[in-house]
């Protein structure tokens, strides 16, 4: 009887343990965000919503309950919400790089690059993070300051390691970006050039071919401005007779070979820059199943670029072709579609001029 009462009495015992153990985890903040953690990372967001409330009813200061709601809006797009709670993540924690670098790219999506900025700066004497370097680079590149952004560029560039091979990709890109607005251009394809030997990254590559192309297409404009205003003057002095046809044509004439000039060197120069760019963008295309369809197309978008400002038809519509065929959506699919159609005319008229070239061969 007495063993009977003592079995008795300890699963009493063990009963109110019991109770109050799971009473202490249910009043702890830490353990609903663990589970609302979970949750998020499994796309169950309403009930991660409902733990990460929980934590912060039993403590509003709470970093982390703070910090994981914010980010759980972030993921869901709803900035507004998500600075609220980044916000007094960063208020209670100012030295968290990653609840500050989570807020700095909100308000970069809300176009708050001022407060992006402000949120970062404090942070950027010697971060862990490097993404407090990319993100600075980004809002100043937004707001259109480049010598800002080249600064933070080329910092994130530097701390950035090679195993998070889509930001770096990214920081070099923007990087790219930010040189051709500063007109940097041989700046622009020797950092570029030097980072895609460095890193043998694919999305580096692609990065350096695209910043190559816009190099090079800046050869072709100019190169294009040049040749049309060589136009205009030889179609000025075919409208003139006499001697005030000899009187235009000689005060043009050093305009003339100084256009000619500046035509040739163009385009000698999109060349060179246009022929690496086809090579470091069909390296990348050699990642084949690494890569994914956004990248793909982003890779045979500007590989049929490159081949159509050289004039190589029909490999710029075989890369164009490609690029529709992964799906791309909006203008710019409306566009290529607009430049297959006239490479068609394109390679049409080239065959046949061809084939005139070859009868009149055979003629004579």
């Amino acid at each position: 009887m007495k063993r009977i009462l003592f079995i008795i009495c300890l699963s009493f015992f063990v009963l109110i343990g019991c109770d109050r153990i799971s009473s202490m985890i249910s009043t702890n903040p830490d353990t609903y965000v663990e589970e609302g953690i979970k949750f998020m990372n499994s796309g169950q967001y309403t009930e991660a919503g409902i733990r990460f409330k929980s934590a912060l009813k039993k403590d509003p200061n709470h970093f982390k309950a703070n910090y994981a709601f914010g980010g759980l809006y972030k993921r869901t797009e709803h900035y507004n919400k998500a600075v609220s709670f980044l916000s007094k993540a960063v208020q209670i924690d100012p030295k968290n790089e990653e609840a500050a670098v989570d807020l700095a790219y909100v308000f970069i999506q809300k176009k708050e690059y001022e407060a992006s900025i402000k949120v970062l700066e404090t942070l950027s004497t010697n971060p862990n993070n490097p993404e407090v370097f990319f993100y600075l680079g980004d809002s100043y590149h937004r707001k259109k300051d480049y010598n800002n952004a080249l600064k933070w560029f080329k910092k994130a560039t530097k701390k950035i390691p090679l195993s998070n091979a889509s930001l770096l990709a990214s920081a070099y890109g923007l990087l790219g970006d930010t040189l051709l607005a500063l007109n940097k251009l041989d700046e622009a394809e020797k950092i570029l050039t030097d980072a895609a030997k460095l890193t043998k990254n694919p999305l580096v590559m692609v990065k350096l071919g695209a910043t190559l192309f816009r190099v090079g297409n800046h050869f072709h404009v100019e190169m294009l401005k040049a040749d049309n205003g060589i136009t205009a003057i030889k179609e000025e002095i075919d409208t003139k007779r006499g001697r005030a046809k000899k009187r235009f044509k000689k005060k043009n004439e050093s305009k003339l070979k100084d256009l000619t000039t500046k035509s040739d060197f163009n385009k000698n120069q999109k060349k060179a820059i246009i022929v690496k760019a086809i090579h470091y963008l069909n390296e990348s295309l050699k990642a084949g199943a690494k890569l994914n369809k956004g990248t793909k197309r982003e890779i045979l978008y500007y590989l049929g670029m490159s081949h159509l400002i050289v004039a190589e038809y029909v490999n710029a519509k075989d890369a164009l072709s490609k690029f529709l065929q992964n799906g791309p959506k909006g203008p710019e699919a409306v566009d290529v579609r607009s430049k297959i159609t006239k490479l068609d005319e394109l390679i049409l008229r080239a065959e046949q001029e061809k084939l005139d070239k070859e009868n009149k061969g055979k003629g004579e």
